[in-house]
């Protein structure tokens, strides 16, 4: 018995034994996080609430120690994504910036950053040639929104957290 109680105490004591050397730092609401595509994003094969994956160009710091290495992957989600139409009407995507994974695993939440883009409009084009040459030329499209991969922005952390390195 005596074994067994020393068995078990000893296990408590390796799992609530606090990891060493690990320094808490305050990772500031506000701190850019420089972000960047990875892939061609287009209005023409994207759907609203689909997340799309996101790179950080550059290592994320709080108080010297890198909370965030560059190449961590954040993820965005569509929250607008219309495909261009007849009679010259553009396409329209728009990303919101999410989150974020920090080097001890907690999810950073972003704000800031949103991504909006437009393609290009003709329906000036659309509605004169339809008018003047032919109505069929009323279905000419407009172009679909297209982010490229390596399009760069910023994004924010959105509350000020405590993180373990």
């Amino acid at each position: 018995k005596s074994l067994a109680v020393l068995m078990s105490l000893a296990i408590l004591n390796l799992t609530t034994a606090a990891p060493l050397n690990l320094e808490t730092v305050v990772l500031n609401a506000g701190t850019i996080v420089p972000l960047e595509t990875m892939n061609v994003i287009s209005s023409e094969n994207t759907n609203v609430g689909q997340t799309i994956d996101l790179r950080v160009t550059r290592d994320v710091k709080a108080d010297g120690q890198t909370v965030i290495p560059a190449g961590s992957i954040a993820k965005g989600q569509i929250v607008r994504s219309d495909k261009a139409k007849g009679i010259g009407k553009a396409g329209f995507l728009e990303i919101q910036i999410k989150s974020i994974t920090a080097v001890d695993g907690q999810e950073v939440y972003l704000s800031g950053g949103n991504i909006n883009e437009e393609g290009e409009d003709k329906q000036t084009l659309a509605i004169v040639l339809g008018i003047f040459v032919c109505v069929l030329l009323l279905l000419i499209k407009g172009k679909n929104a297209e982010i490229a991969p390596g399009f760069s922005f910023n994004s924010n952390v959105a509350t000020t957290m405590n993180i373990q390195v």
